[in-house]
């Protein structure tokens, strides 16, 4: 059975989007936020989905990303492969000295 209620990092993920794209479309009334105990954002599954079927979607969005984010992406999520690479190459060097 599914939530009724979404968290703002629940929802994101739902629509595949992140957090602060997800408050400023609340912002903006694109999606109805729901404060629960005046505190708690929450989103409704129904209003996401009737967001997501109106066809708006991140692939629709013009996002450019230039070489340099890649890069900076690539060293962010491959880092601990480089740095056991590096690691192999430098005992290997020592090993065969």
């Amino acid at each position: 059975m599914m939530k009724r209620f979404l968290t703002s990092k629940e929802a994101a993920g739902y629509l595949g989007i992140a957090e602060n794209e997800l408050d400023d479309l609340s912002k903006t009334h694109q999606i109805t936020a729901y404060k629960i105990g005046g505190i708690y954002t929450r989103f409704k599954v129904d209003d996401l989905e009737a967001y997501r079927r109106k066809g708006i979607t991140r692939s629709n969005k013009n996002y450019s990303s230039s070489n340099f984010d890649n890069i900076r992406d690539f060293f962010y999520f491959n880092d601990f492969y480089i740095y056991s690479c590096i690691a192999i190459i430098v005992i290997l060097y020592f090993i065969f000295k």
